[in-house]
């Protein structure tokens, strides 16, 4: 769909995630749902599960100073459509290094190789997590704009 003269900018953010069905309850927000799958999982050891914690916090968090600064930041529409998808963009992220890890139980393989395989994808999941939640922060403080702009 061509976009208006001076708008162009639009064609340069991310696709827009829609969050698959089982992201989608029990609470409103896929990152949330995220969490709380993962929470869920059985495996996960204290590390991963910290670091998901971080993650829901660091989120909000950066929820909660989009809405303070949005108005008063004195931001382009651009700005605020870029650090508006942050989140979604993060938690997609997120899914796909969960999406890797859950699915290596549905592997035949050895046990030894399956350990591998889920030792190597919990590492790399707890990293995704830890830079999403760097993200958030990183991102709050770059972007830092006191009401009066």
């Amino acid at each position: 769909m061509p976009v208006p003269p001076g708008w162009e900018w639009l064609n340069d953010l991310p696709d827009e995630w829609e969050a698959p069905p089982e992201l989608q309850s029990p609470t409103p927000y896929p990152e949330v749902n995220l969490a709380i799958q993962l929470l869920s999982c059985d495996f996960l050891g204290f590390e991963v599960r910290a670091q998901i914690g971080r993650f829901v916090s660091e989120e909000a968090l950066y929820g909660m100073w989009f809405v303070a600064a949005v108005e008063t930041a004195g931001w382009d529409m651009q700005k605020k459509a870029q650090l508006r998808e942050v989140p979604m963009e993060q938690a997609r992220i997120v899914y796909e290094a969960w999406e890797k890890l859950d699915s290596i139980g549905e592997l035949d393989a050895p046990d030894e190789v399956l350990l591998q395989r889920r030792t190597a994808a919990t590492a790399a999941l707890t990293s995704t997590l830890q830079e999403a939640a760097d993200l958030f922060t990183r991102m709050r403080a770059e972007n830092w704009s006191s009401p009066a702009g």
